[in-house]
C-alpha cells in the first residue's frame, strides 16, 4: 500500500477522522526534520563520508529516512549512498521503495542521526527547537541502546516475512504484536531442547542450540502466551513418560523374579531404570535435577510460567543449582556430591534450555544484580504495559481454542522430530560471508554498548552473539524438518546444515531487539534506574566515565599522559580519543599546541 504524503501544514489541519483512521499510512513531513537532515547530508557530502558501509546499516538508513520524510527522503538516500564504492542508482531506488512499502520496522529518523554521529558528523543543533528529533543527545552523547520501557522495540516485521513454515504456523495463532513476539521467541526456546543431535563450532568450542528465556510483564499483560509454547514439546515429553512407565514395570517384574530366585547365584540384581522426561519442573532439589538430567543424557527443558517457583527453589539449601544453570549454558560438566548417603551425580555434556515468565520483581529475585552470571545468559523480552481489555469471547468453539491449536502443532512437530532424530547427527555451518558480517556487526554493537552503558556490557554482548548463533541453529533445523522425510542420507554419516541468509537475518534482527531489552534489564539490576522498570536515568554511563577521566587529568597534560590515564581506566583507546574533541567543544579543555592540552575551570 502506498503511503499518503502530508505537508506539515496539511498535518496540522487534518480532520480528526483522518488522524484516527489513517495514521498508520500517513507520513507527516516536518520542516524542522527536513532542515536538520539537509544540514547533516551537506556535511556528509562535503567530507565524502560513507555513513552506512555495511548492508544492515544501509537498510536501517532507508527505514530511518522513510520514517522522517517518507517519499521526500528518497533523494537523500541517493545522496548519502553514492559514497559507497559500488553504489548503483537503480538498486538504491529499489531498496528505498521496499522500505516505503514495509511496515515501519520500528526504526525512526533518530537512526539516521545516530549513523551520522557514529561516522563523526557533528550533530550540534542549530537551535534548541531542533534538539527533540536528534538521537537522545545530551551533553554531547548519544544513547541508541538506552530506552525507557515505553520505547523498547518489538521484533521488526522483516522477522516474520520468511520464517520457516512450521514457525509461521505457530505465530499465526497470535492475537497481538506482543503475543506474536512472545510466542515466537518462546517457541524457538522450547524447541531448542529437542535438537540435541545438532551442534556447531562457536569460538572454537562445540555448542548446541539450547537457549534461556525470561518473559517479563506485569500481572495480566499476556506473558501467559509462553505456556502455549510448552504444548509444542508435550507429545515428546509424554512419549518419554510412557517409556519410563514401561521400563519401571519391567524393572518391577525383574526385581520380583530376582527376589524369588535369589538363592540362584546366576541371577543378578536388575539396575534401577532411568527417569525419562523432557520437561523438568523447577521445583526440584539440586540432586533431583541432576539425576533427571543424567537419566536423560543431559537433555532437559526447565519450564515455569511463574519465575518465583525457580527463584524460591534456588534460594533453598536443597535446591541451589544456580551454578548448574550457569555451567550448563556452556555445556560444561556439572556435578554434585552429598555426604549423606554418599551421593554423587555427574553430567558431562548438559544440554539444558530454560523458559520462564514472571514480573519485574521476580526477575530481581532470580537475578539479584547485574554481576550475577545468569543475567547475560538469559534472553529477556519485556511486554510493555498497555491499558485496555480485549475481547475474551472471540471464539466459543473448543476446537478453535489456542490450547487445541497448539496441541495439534505439538503432534505435528513430534511426527517431524521422530524422523529427524532417527536420521542421525547434524553439524551446523554458517557461510564465510555471513561470518564476516556477524563479526563486524557484533564488534560495532559491542563498542556502542560499552560506550553508552559501561564496559561490563561486553559480557552481555558477547553472550548475545552466542545466543544469535544458537537461534540460527534452531531456525535452520526447523526449516530442514519439512524436508527430512525426503532425505535419503546414510544414518551413520553426519549431515551438514548450512544456514540460509533468511535465517541469519531473522536471528540477527531478533537478537538486536533482545539486546535493547537486555540493556534495560542490565541497567535496572545495576541500580541505574529506580526500583520500577519504567523510570529512565538522566545520564548514560559514557557521560559519567568521561567525567571520571576528566577529573583524573592534571591541569596541563600531553597526549601521552592522556593515553596513560585512559589505559588505567580500561577504556577503549579509539573511543577515548574522541572525548578530547568533546571536552574542547564543551569548553572544558583547550589545545595549547599539537599534542598538549590545558583544563579550563
Amino acid at each position: 500500500m502506498s503511503k499518503k504524503i502530508f505537508s506539515a501544514q496539511d498535518w496540522e489541519n487534518a480532520p480528526s477522522e483522518i488522524l484516527q483512521t489513517h495514521t498508520p499510512d500517513i507520513v507527516p513531513i516536518c520542516n524542522k526534520v527536513k532542515d536538520d537532515v539537509e544540514s547533516v547530508v551537506r556535511e556528509i557530502e562535503q567530507r565524502g563520508i560513507d555513513i552506512a558501509p555495511n548492508y544492515k546499516d544501509w537498510v536501517e538508513l532507508g527505514f530511518a529516512l522513510v520514517d522522517g520524510l517518507g517519499e521526500n527522503g528518497r533523494e537523500y538516500y541517493h545522496r548519502i549512498s553514492r559514497f559507497y564504492p559500488t553504489y548503483q542508482r537503480e538498486g538504491t531506488d529499489k531498496q528505498y521503495t521496499h522500505c516505503l512499502q514495509s511496515k515501519g520496522q520500528g526504526i525512526t529518523i533518530r537512526s539516521f542521526f545516530h549513523l551520522a554521529n557514529q561516522a563523526g558528523i557533528s550533530l550540534a543543533p542549530s537551535n534548541k527547537e531542533h534538539l527533540s528529533i536528534l538521537p537522545n543527545i545530551q551533553n554531547g552523547k548519544t544513547g541508541k541502546w538506552i530506552k525507557s520501557e515505553e520505547e523498547l522495540p518489538a521484533f521488526p516485521e522483516c522477522v516474520f516475512e520468511h520464517l520457516p513454515p512450521f514457525l509461521n504456523e505457530v505465530v499465526n495463532n497470535s492475537i497481538s504484536v506482543d503475543d506474536r513476539d512472545t510466542i515466537l521467541i518462546g517457541a524457538i526456546v522450547c524447541l531448542s531442547v529437542c535438537f540435541h543431535n545438532v551442534c556447531g563450532v562457536y569460538d572454537e568450542r562445540i555448542v548446541y542450540p539450547n537457549l534461556y528465556l525470561f518473559v517479563v510483564a506485569d500481572a495480566g499483560m499476556g506473558k501467559g502466551a509462553l505456556a502455549l509454547c510448552r504444548e509444542l514439546v508435550v507429545p515428546i515429553n509424554r512419549n518419554l513418560h510412557e517409556l519410563s512407565k514401561r521400563l519401571e514395570q519391567e524393572y518391577k517384574e525383574a526385581m520380583a523374579a530376582y527376589i524369588k530366585s535369589k538363592k540362584d547365584s546366576g541371577v543378578t540384581m536388575p539396575a534401577e531404570p532411568p527417569m525419562r522426561m523432557l520437561v523438568i519442573p523447577a521445583n526440584s532439589s539440586a540432586s533431583s535435577f541432576l539425576k533427571i538430567l543424567g537419566d536423560n543424557d543431559g537433555i532437559g527443558l526447565l519450564f515455569e510460567s511463574e519465575g518465583d517457583t525457580l527463584s524460591q527453589t534456588l534460594k533453598s539449601d536443597y535446591g541451589n543449582y544456580s551454578d548448574v544453570l550457569r555451567k550448563a549454558f556452556h555445556h560444561e560438566l556439572v556435578s554434585l556430591s552429598r555426604r549423606k548417603d554418599r551421593e554423587y551425580c555427574e553430567v558431562p555434556n548438559p544440554r539444558v534450555s530454560v523458559a520462564l515468565a514472571g514480573t519485574p520483581e521476580q526477575v530481581r529475585r532470580l537475578i539479584p544484580d547485574a554481576e550475577n552470571g545468569l543475567m547475560s545468559r538469559f534472553c529477556f523480552y519485556i511486554i510493555r504495559f498497555k491499558r485496555g481489555i480485549r475481547n475474551v469471547f472471540a471464539t466459543s468453539d473448543i476446537s478453535q481454542s489456542k490450547n487445541a491449536m497448539f496441541k495439534l502443532l505439538g503432534d505435528k512437530f513430534c511426527y517431524l522430530h521422530e524422523e529427524f532424530v532417527r536420521q542421525g547427527n547434524y553439524s551446523f555451518f554458517l557461510p564465510s560471508d555471513l561470518q564476516e558480517h556477524f563479526i563486524e556487526y557484533l564488534s560495532r554493537v559491542n563498542e556502542e554498548c560499552c560506550d553508552e552503558v559501561d564496559n561490563k556490557m561486553q559480557g552481555v554482548v558477547r553472550r548475545m552473539g552466542l545466543i544469535a548463533y544458537r537461534i540460527m541453529m534452531v531456525l535452520t533445523t526447523i526449516r530442514h524438518l519439512e524436508n527430512v522425510h525426503r532425505n535419503s542420507s546414510s544414518h551413520d554419516k553426519t549431515e551438514q546444515l548450512v544456514c540460509h541468509e533468511f535465517d541469519y537475518s531473522i536471528a540477527m534482527s531478533i537478537c538486536e531487539t533482545l539486546l535493547y531489552h537486555a540493556v534495560f534489564i542490565y541497567r535496572n539490576l545495576s541500580g541505574n534506574q529506580s526500583k520500577r522498570f519504567n523510570s529512565a536515568s538522566q545520564e548514560t554511563g559514557i557521560y559519567a566515565r568521561r567525567n571520571t577521566l576528566y577529573n583524573m587529568l592534571p591541569e596541563t597534560f600531553t597526549k601521552k599522559d592522556y593515553d596513560a590515564q585512559v589505559s588505567s581506566l580500561g577504556e577503549n583507546g579509539s573511543t577515548a580519543n574522541k572525548w578530547i574533541e568533546a571536552f574542547i567543544k564543551d569548553g572544558k579543555l583547550c589545545r595549547i599546541e599539537q599534542g598538549k592540552y590545558r583544563k579550563i575551570f
